[in-house]
This record gives structure tokens, C-alpha cells and sequence, in this order.
């Protein structure tokens, strides 16, 4: 092993780093303004306030004066996990992790907010600014949770500036444009599987000093010894060579990245104004985040052969390593996981909106929204390690990739309005949104979404002429799903190939800690509360 390049042939990171792409499809931030929330998000062609810009900005040449909309919403959520059989690999075969509870994974509170504001620059352009939550996360399991080499924590924040302009052609005809920059911070954090990782070590360690024996078509004069046979055997020689190890080490990733997309909308408005159509598209926008990787190994005890002057069919060298012992913490710091910085790409979809608000009576209002989410633009998330400098050429560190297959989605909504009296108009709202996640097998502990429900109410109250406050409570539901995530990466570092022999070739290198993630999520619930101020001006 005192090849130029290392290979990088241990430890983990799971399918953690799915969570911040996830929500990029299937996670997004549920509400965009407090006035929208009340009818379930179905009052996109409604355009009564600055949240429009967002909504569909060729609704912005409805509003006659400077207009600013501020909005927050702090959301409560929980949910419960039940362990079906979740595995590590100990010794290459999956036996169940252990641990603890999940706990309820998602945080007590968890705050949002928007700023809008549109000016008319003259009677036929109207100029908006949107500063707003497009995608967020935060999941945060018991740290001895059964599924911990999956997912321990992670969180996602992210922020949308998108200035926008509309254009009025006629009483009916409108289009807007707006472009976006988009930034997110990313935390992720994850169990890693040193244990399984030093054994993995040792038995590559063993196949290399005595590669010549280990031929694929092995040797005549020996017995013809086949790659997977002595695979087996140098597996078997390993266990011993580890045996004094124990403790779990972590990995955390931090990172900023940013990207930049476009909108547009077109309202159709007919019949005095009483009835409005819409339609809009979102680009998809890729964000490219660059962040730290580190490793934390400090609770890892226990020694390894002192491997690294073990040289490629020399069993003498072999013989030499065995004789000597290293501590695997330092081993592991130096020559397989020094910290490093880490490039993750994501892509938020694009997607199409459709909507419809109708004035059906002086105080009746009824309106619809239905939008199109090209989810299935995710495919999966790969994780690139830089290279580092190690004690015997440069440290490698291999992709870690989590496989999403996404699907396309639809999420729709219907609402109501109410007026009241001249000061209150009450409204309400029921919504579906489709998950992304297409099955068990691609449902991790990052990624715990499935189809939701939501029941809107709300309120806008009118104090003064130039201001408005809206109100809303609304409630979501997940349906209950299975998961069934497997992770073919072992924590030494590459895929098993399929004929047992355990050999790594060029592109089999892979970050991941192996293991099947087995259960199923139920009870999950959402409870948010939103005020928004309007004002003009």
C-alpha cells in the first residue's frame, strides 16, 4: 500500500447528505406568504397583496400603489419512527444495528418568513422584490437511534431573492418576468462505522500481499485458489487482526453554495376583473455547495497492523505488517479520513402553475391552484471529497452517492374567501401535495416525506385603508410509509464486487457505511401559525 495515490477505504457518509437535496423536491418550505396559507396555497390568481410577486408576478400590475407585504410563520412539527429491522454489516453480512429510539426527529419550532414589496413605475410596468424561504429542512434524530449511520442530523436554510417586473397590455392581458439568486447553508451530520471499516482494511491488506495467490483464475500449482475463495479467507484472517476495536466515530458536513433562475407569469383577467387566470413556470435552479468535511474519530479505540508498507503479491511484507500494530484512530486520521473539504451539486426542479380565482358574489370567492414539480430531475446526489496529502502520496476520498429516483410531482389546492364586513374577510382552504419519493427502497432517514394533507383557515383584518393584517392556521398530514433504504457502499471504502472476492477496481471507490434502513414513519403532523402585515403606500 505504499503506492503514490491511497485509496480512501473506510468510513461513511450516508444517505444524510440526501436531505438538503430532497427538500429541494420533496421538502420544500410549505408557505410562501400568511395570506396564501389560510386557503391551503390555492390563491395564486387571487393577487390582493405583495405576495403575488411569488405567486405569479403578471398579478403585480393589479396593485395601483407601493405595496409591502411582511410575513412569518413559526411551524410545529412531529412524528414517530418504528425500527423494522435496520442492519449494519459486521464482517460483510447485515446483522441488525441496535440503538435506541428515533425520538420525534423533527424539531419543536420551526420559524419562516418572506418580505414583498411592488411599486407601479408607470400604467403599464409594475416593478416587485420577493425575498423568501424556497426549500427547507431540519431533522434531528436521538444520536444512538438505530438508524444513526443513515442520519443523525441535518438542516437546511435557504433564501430567494427574485426581483421581478410586470407588463400590462389591456384591462385583460398581463406578463410578468423575474430572475432569482439563491443561497443555502447546509448541516449535516452522521454516524460512521469504524469497526467494519478497520476489517474491511485488513482483509484488502491480506488480498494484496498475497494478490499473486488470488489471481481471478487462481493457480494450478496451489491448489487453483479462486478470487472469491481467497476473498473469503483473507475476510476470515482479518476478524482477528481488529478484534481489539470499539466506539463510533461521526461525520459533519458545513457548507454555503448559491445559483441563479428565472420565473414568468401570464393572467388573463375577464369579466370585470371578477375572474382571473393564471399561469406561471419556475426554472430549475443548480446550486453547487462547497463545505467543510470532518471527521471525528476521537471516541475510536483499538489497533491495526501498521499496513502502510504493505507492497502488492509480497507476502514478506505482509508478514512485516503483522508483526506491528498502529492505533486505528491515528491510522484513520492520517491515511483513509483526514478532513477535507466537499463539493455536493443540487438541482432544484422546475416547475408550472396553473390557477383560477372566480368573485362568485359580493362576498363569495372561490379559487383553485394546481402546480407540476419535474422532481424526476433528481436522480441522485453524489458528494465529491477533495484530495489531501497523506504520510505516503495523496489521500483519496471516494464518491459518496445516494440514490433519490425521484418522481414528478402534482400538489393541488381549492379555496374559499369570505367577506365578512368591510374590515374582515375570512378564508379557508384544502390541499394535496404528492411526495417525490417513489417507493420504500428510496425512502432514507434523510428523507421521511410522504403524501400530505393540509386544512387551511385564516383571516384578514383591515384596521386602516393603507393596512391590512393577515392570519392563518393550517394543518398538515403525512401519510404513513415504509422505508427500506439499502446502502451498497461497505465502510472500507468501495462496492463488494458480485463474485465475493471483495476486490476494489478502478471506479468500485465509494463513501458510505453499508447496511439496509428498515421502518416505518407514522403520526407525522404539522401545526403552523402566520401573521403577515400588509401596507401601502
Amino acid at each position: 500500500m505504499n503506492q503514490p495515490r491511497i485509496r480512501a477505504l473506510i468510513l461513511a457518509v450516508p444517505s444524510a447528505i440526501a436531505s438538503h437535496h430532497a427538500v429541494a423536491a420533496g421538502l420544500e418550505y410549505p408557505w410562501q406568504s400568511t395570506s396564501a396559507m389560510g386557503t391551503a396555497q390555492a390563491s395564486a390568481a387571487e393577487a390582493a397583496d405583495a405576495s403575488v410577486v411569488y405567486f405569479n408576478p403578471a398579478g403585480m400590475v393589479r396593485l395601483k400603489t407601493t405595496t409591502v407585504s411582511q410575513s412569518g410563520q413559526l411551524l410545529s412539527a412531529s412524528g414517530r419512527f418504528e425500527d423494522e429491522g435496520t442492519t449494519r454489516l459486521v464482517h460483510g453480512q447485515e446483522v441488525p444495528t441496535g440503538g435506541g429510539p428515533a425520538g420525534s426527529y423533527f424539531p419543536k419550532a420551526i420559524p419562516g418568513g418572506q418580505f414583498y414589496a411592488v411599486t407601479p413605475y408607470n400604467d403599464s410596468i409594475t416593478l416587485g422584490l420577493g425575498v423568501f424561504v424556497p426549500v427547507g429542512a431540519n431533522i434531528n434524530y436521538k444520536s444512538d437511534w438505530s438508524g444513526r449511520f443513515f442520519q443523525d442530523e441535518g438542516a437546511l436554510e435557504s433564501v430567494n431573492i427574485n426581483p421581478s417586473l410586470a407588463i400590462r397590455f389591456d384591462d385583460k392581458h398581463s406578463l410578468g418576468f423575474g430572475v432569482s439568486a439563491q443561497l443555502m447553508h447546509m448541516r449535516l451530520r452522521a454516524g460512521v462505522d469504524v469497526q467494519e471499516g478497520a476489517w474491511g482494511i485488513g482483509k484488502r491488506t491480506v488480498q494484496t500481499g498475497l494478490s499473486q495467490l488470488c489471481d481471478s483464475n487462481g493457480l494450478p500449482l496451489v491448489g487453483g485458489v479462486t478470487s472469491a475463495l481467497c476473498g473469503r479467507l483473507a475476510g476470515l484472517v482479518a476478524g482477528p487482526l481488529v478484534a481489539d476495536g470499539s466506539g463510533e466515530g461521526s461525520l459533519r458536513i458545513e457548507g454555503i453554495g448559491y445559483g441563479f433562475g428565472w420565473n414568468a407569469g401570464y393572467m388573463y383577467r375577464f369579466n370585470d376583473d371578477r375572474t382571473r387566470f393564471g399561469l406561471t413556470y419556475r426554472s430549475l435552479i443548480r446550486t453547487t455547495i462547497r463545505g467543510e468535511a470532518d471527521w471525528d474519530i476521537s471516541g475510536v479505540t483499538g489497533t491495526i497492523p501498521d499496513i502502510t508498507g504493505v507492497k502488492d503479491g509480497d507476502p514478506v511484507s505482509l508478514l512485516g505488517a503483522l508483526a506491528g500494530r498502529v492505533e486505528l484512530r491515528d491510522y484513520t486520521e492520517r491515511y483513509v479520513r483526514p478532513d477535507t473539504d466537499a463539493t455536493i451539486r443540487t438541482v432544484t426542479p422546475e416547475s408550472v402553475g396553473l390557477s383560477l380565482f372566480h368573485q362568485a358574489t359580493e362576498r363569495v370567492a372561490l379559487m383553485t391552484a394546481l402546480t407540476w414539480t419535474r422532481s424526476s430531475r433528481v436522480r441522485e446526489l453524489r458528494v465529491s471529497f477533495d484530495d489531501r496529502p497523506g504520510p505516503n502520496g495523496t489521500v483519496e476520498q471516494g464518491d459518496a452517492v445516494v440514490r433519490l429516483r425521484f418522481r414528478d410531482t402534482l400538489k393541488g389546492a381549492v379555496g374559499m374567501n369570505y367577506r365578512w364586513n368591510d374590515h374582515l374577510l375570512l378564508r379557508t382552504g384544502l390541499g394535496f401535495e404528492q411526495t417525490p419519493v417513489p417507493d420504500p427502497q428510496a425512502r432514507s432517514a434523510s428523507v421521511p416525506d410522504a403524501n400530505r394533507y393540509i386544512a387551511s383557515l385564516g383571516a384578514n383584518y383591515q384596521p386602516r385603508r393603507n393596512l391590512d393584517v393577515d392570519f392563518a392556521y393550517s394543518y398538515i398530514m403525512l401519510e404513513d410509509a415504509e422505508a427500506e433504504y439499502h446502502d451498497d457502499c461497505h465502510p472500507s471504502g468501495y462496492v463488494p464486487s458480485q463474485t465475493g472476492s471483495g476486490d476494489i477496481g478502478p471506479g468500485n471507490e465509494c463513501t458510505g457505511n453499508g447496511g439496509t434502513f428498515i421502518g416505518r414513519y407514522s403520526d407525522a403532523r404539522v401545526h403552523s401559525l402566520g401573521v403577515q402585515i400588509n401596507q401601502r403606500f
